[in-house]
């Protein structure tokens, strides 16, 4: 189980340190478009409010994402030398982990936040403009 969890954590840290770009927050490359293309009839205030929502989790998800992998490189430090370091390799998955779990939530409550400002409508004309897209990316 110890090694199923070393071989994951490892395989984050190298997905994480892949996409990173100079100067960027690791999966910042993927370009996502705006809520505002996605949905045509945004009131000026849905559009502000969501703008305001948007920025503040991206700051929050770049927080973390920094954390996280200044955690994966330490994984990585003690991966590459020799010996036992379960001592301080644990406490490091644990810490990657739970850096993770923030993530996802802090993405679900600003979906959450989001659906609470746009109508049924809105939200289904999103719903299925993001499932376009997410299809367009796989093939």
């Amino acid at each position: 189980m110890e090694k199923t969890a070393a071989i994951l954590a490892i395989a984050i840290c190298i997905g994480l340190s892949a996409t990173a770009q100079p100067g960027g927050q690791p999966h910042e490359k993927k370009q996502h478009r705006d809520i505002s293309q996605l949905v045509s009839d945004l009131t000026p205030s849905q559009k502000r409010k969501i703008e305001t929502i948007s920025r503040e989790s991206k700051e929050r998800v770049q927080q973390l994402r920094s954390r996280k992998k200044d955690v994966c490189d330490s994984i990585a430090y003690y991966m590459d030398i020799d010996g036992d370091h379960s001592a301080a390799l644990n406490p490091l998955f644990e810490s990657e982990a739970r850096l993770q779990i923030l993530i996802n939530k802090e993405m679900y409550t600003t979906k959450c936040h989001i659906d609470q400002i746009l109508t049924k409508g809105q939200r289904a004309e999103l719903r299925k403009a993001a499932k376009h897209q997410h299809h367009k990316k796989k093939h």
